[in-house]
């Protein structure tokens, strides 16, 4: 049986090229002229060979001896003719039934052959082709993948006459995100073979943009034998005939000869290495204009044929000419955008293993209660458990927000319409992902989701309703497990009874945080009302009144801790002795106060006991807060005893702006309706309060962090105790669950010296590696955002003005000094006078920043809570400075203006 193209149907056993070459045709692409010989034909001639390696021996024999029918060998010499054969040379490919399949691609186990002028070469080809579907390589191939035995075909297409020759990959595997093409001049078998380096290129593919290309030496070529009338000339040196040129007919005669004459063994070796002329050696073989062009056939191949192809494709004077197109089997991994710029304010910088493994469990934890208090199903929670159980992803030793999953955990909560921006809004990210897109549910939808998106409504106005009470019980509980909890003899409790203190956290706080969700929920919606209602009244800018009516509430908790280093600090100015000690800041020094000043002790005990896991940094397990170190008490403490601390002050520093806030509202509402604006003074005032209650939650939850870092640091005296580590501070570079594995391994007896069941290295070693790691992911300078995989940048262009100093101002003034760059919270905490400046900082610096002249923020957002509190002290804040905390330096003296975000030097 011989099909040309147009009597090809999918119901014939055409094999994977042939399938692949009608579906081309189909969708449009220019392709070379075909025919197949389909599995058909062969199958007579192997039906009941067995299928064991002696009867895969006979299959070849068998097929190498193949011959067409009369009737079918007329039909190709037919349409042989029809493509201008001879001249027109041919080539012949395998084209097995499962070859260029979605899981077996067969990539050049079987044979092809090119340029063919004459019938005898083309009818060798077509029996040595289906033979090669039983090939030694192609056998073991099957083997391996445990693939059923081959049923072959064959594919005769006219050969084009190539200029340059490629791939295309229209989805990279390594880089899903680009489409690459790579090429050569002249026959692509050098490219595919390996011989040849190419040239290559890549292109976004979301933007169609070349991303990055390199262009090869390229001093030779893989070209055709010269044509039948140079073979001829070639003859004739064998005295085989006369060296004089044929006419066309005796062309095809000589052609004809030349076959029946016994070339068959050498019918494939067609091609050899030509030089390349110099002036192309080093020029893209590939213009511009065909760039383009093989982008879009790439685009449109991927989308007609359902996933990302793998083309051959010959660049001719004419145009390009797709000639091969199969699934890339090769498994494309699923690209991850990984994003912080939310997330560092309250992870900044580099992290340890044991924080990480926190947070990503607290974070589900949190997540699966957001999705309950909003209505879904248990079912359906636990069914999405893969995505909540990775919202945060560690890069380079720093924790970010995995983007991806973020997107599919949103998506899960009910509501008719999925925003693009909005979500992107709500994750604080500073720059849009390409990925997805905003979705609307059809109307039937819709009209489904409906009853639990009103019953849902309904228990959220409920629980609103009761947000005072539940507020308030909910600091009950959480004092009385506090209590609880630091009223325990830890440092004498065995590993078990630890690991079952742990659990009490989990289940008793971790576990039961829905009141804090709530009223974040309630932050959020209140928010969106008063920021309608003030657009109502004529005011443009909503956050901005915003930040000005909120400046100066003494209420919010995050600010209490501030007043009361000022008053210790009153207290402590009258006495000469103390105050010395104090500014001297011996290592000693809390020990020194329990002896000389024990009155000024015990107030220093009770602020650590309220206070004390309130630090920069507060959520990274493995800072060194006042609980845990008191001595960073007294360095914050310091700052305030450099000069004579003021007196309390009668107006708080925000008290002018509130006012002024006060004053341009009631002139905007000012002869509108009463219940307006009733409505708009009740809406600012619930919006207070939420926030109010925010903070003082926030401060529950770096009180419940400081829990599990006292208990897990008692877990690691325990194992420094039994010598699985060097002291307790190692604990924070071991996961939780081989903190786990540890704690029961030092609970039983003789099990730390016992052979290990696993390849899993001691811990010794394993702390010594992450610690070596995570040193050289401090040095790293890593983007905000990361994509995972991440293909190789060509170059970035620099700034318009490298030396240009600006960001957004946050607070207004004007003000000058020396600057301090601070990127590690253990480091210089001298801030008193200095502007300091700061990759991120979050609520726990707030214990520095009175004692600050201005702060410079390289990444933050203008709502975040640091900014809330520099509001509320009147502390000049500039925000989003790119690259600040390396291009200005500690001691660097400079100016900043606040309102304008402009930092010059002084």
């Amino acid at each position: 049986m011989f099909l040309t193209a147009s009597q090809l149907t999918a119901a014939q056993a055409l094999g994977g090229k042939g399938h692949g070459l009608r579906r081309l045709l189909a969708a449009g692409v220019p392709v070379p002229d075909f025919a197949v010989i389909p599995a058909e034909t062969f199958d007579a001639l192997l039906r009941g060979l067995p299928t064991d390696a002696k009867g895969l021996a006979q299959r070849r024999a068998r097929l190498l001896e193949f011959t067409l029918t009369t009737a079918d060998e007329q039909a190709l010499r037919d349409c042989l003719t029809a493509w201008g054969f001879p001249r027109q040379p041919v080539v012949v490919r395998s084209s097995v039934v499962d070859e260029d399949g979605g899981q077996a691609a067969f990539a050049g186990l079987m044979d092809s052959f090119l340029n063919l002028t004459t019938l005898p070469q083309v009818l060798d080809a077509v029996a040595r082709c289906a033979a090669s579907a039983y090939s030694d390589r192609a056998s073991a191939y099957r083997q391996h993948r445990g693939l059923a035995v081959a049923r072959p075909a064959v594919v005769v297409q006219r050969q084009v006459r190539p200029v340059a020759s490629g791939v295309l990959f229209s989805t990279l595997p390594e880089f899903p995100q680009e489409l690459a093409i790579h090429a050569v001049w002249g026959f692509g078998e050098g490219l595919v073979g390996g011989t040849l380096q190419p040239d290559e290129f890549y292109f976004t593919k979301q933007t169609g943009q070349l991303s990055r290309h390199a262009i090869a030496h390229k001093p030779e070529q893989l070209v055709a034998v010269a044509d039948v009338s140079t073979d001829v000339n070639d003859l004739a040196v064998d005295g085989n005939i006369d060296a004089v040129a044929p006419t066309s007919d005796e062309v095809i005669e000589i052609a004809e000869a030349v076959g029946a004459a016994g070339t068959k063994a050498d019918s494939h070796a067609t091609l050899h290495l030509a030089a390349v002329p110099a002036p192309d050696q080093n020029r893209a073989c590939l213009t511009p204009a065909q760039l383009a062009e093989l982008f879009a056939l790439g685009t449109r191949l991927e989308q007609a044929l359902g996933g990302p192809q793998d083309v051959e494709f010959v660049a001719t004077a004419d145009g390009v000419w797709v000639v091969q197109a199969r699934p890339i089997t090769q498994p494309i991994p699923e690209v991850v955008v990984y994003d912080n710029s939310n997330i560092q304010e309250s992870y900044c910088g580099v992290t340890t293993p044991l924080t990480f493994s926190f947070a990503q469990r607290a974070y589900a934890t949190v997540y699966r209660q957001t999705m309950r208090v909003l209505g879904l199903p248990a079912a359906q929670v636990a069914a999405h458990e893969a995505v909540v159980s990775q919202l945060l992803g560690l890069v380079r030793g720093r924790i970010y927000y995995n983007i991806n999953n973020w997107y599919r955990g949103l998506q899960l909560l009910p509501a008719f319409r999925q925003n693009k921006a909005d979500m992107e809004r709500m994750m604080g990210l500073e720059e849009p992902v390409d990925f997805v897109t905003s979705q609307r549910k059809t109307l039937a939808a819709s009209l489904r989701l409906l009853p639990r998106l009103a019953l849902n409504l309904a228990r959220l106005l409920w629980a609103f309703g009761y947000l005072k009470t539940r507020v308030a019980a909910f600091h009950a509980h959480f004092r009385a497990e506090y209590g609880r909890f630091y009223a325990l003899p830890l440092a004498t409790l065995p590993p078990a009874a630890l690991l079952r203190e742990k659990a009490r956290l989990d289940a008793a706080l971790l576990d039961r945080w829905t009141t804090p969700i709530i009223n974040d929920f309630y932050v959020m919606m209140a928010n969106g009302r008063v920021a309608r209602a003030l657009q109502k009244a004529g005011i443009a800018d909503p956050d901005e009144f915003l930040s000005r009516y909120l400046a100066g509430d003494a209420q919010l908790a995050g600010t209490q801790p501030t007043h009361r280093l000022q008053a210790l600090a009153r207290l402590a100015w009258p006495r000469p002795a103390l105050r010395e000690l104090l500014l001297a800041l011996p290592p000693d020094v809390h020990a020194q106060v329990a002896r000389t000043a024990p009155d000024f002790y015990r107030e220093v005990e009770g602020f650590i006991g309220q206070y004390g896991d309130r630090t920069a940094g507060e959520l990274k397990l493995e800072t060194r807060t006042m609980r845990v170190a008191p001595e960073v008490f007294y360095q914050y403490l310091r700052n305030f005893l450099l000069a004579e601390p003021p007196p309390p002050p009668t107006a708080r520093p925000g008290d002018a702006l509130h006012q002024r806030a006060l004053q341009e509202l009631a002139a905007r509402l000012a002869g509108r309706p009463f219940w307006g604006r009733r409505q708009t003074w009740a809406a600012l005032r619930q919006l207070q309060r939420a926030i109010g209650y925010r903070e003082a939650l926030r401060l529950e939850r770096t009180r419940l962090f400081g829990m599990y870092r006292t208990l897990y640091l008692a877990l690691g005296q325990h194992l420094t105790t039994q010598r699985q580590l060097a002291e307790p501070a190692e604990i924070f570079w071991l996961t939780e669950d081989e903190i786990a594995t540890a704690a029961v391994v030092a609970a039983t007896p003789g099990a730390a010296d016992a052979p290990r069941p696993d390849p899993a290295p001691a811990l010794p070693t394993l702390v010594a590696q992450r610690r070596r790691e995570f040193a050289g992911y401090a040095r790293e300078d890593v983007p905000s955002r990361v994509t995972v995989p991440s293909p190789p940048v060509s170059g970035a262009a620099p700034p318009e003005n490298p030396r240009a100093l600006r960001g957004t101002g946050c607070y207004p003034g004007t003000v000058e000094g020396e600057v301090l760059v601070i990127t590690d919270p253990g480091g210089n905490l001298d801030v008193s006078g200095k502007i300091v400046c700061a990759l991120r900082t979050d609520p726990g610096w707030a214990a520095l920043f009175p004692m600050c002249r201005g702060v410079i923020i390289e990444k933050g957002s203008s709502l975040s809570h640091s900014v809330i509190l520099l509001r509320e002290l009147g502390i000049p804040t500039i925000i989003n400075v790119p690259g600040v905390t390396k291009r200005l330096h500690s001691g660097q003296r400079i100016w900043l203006d606040g309102r304008t975000g402009e930092i010059g030097e002084s």
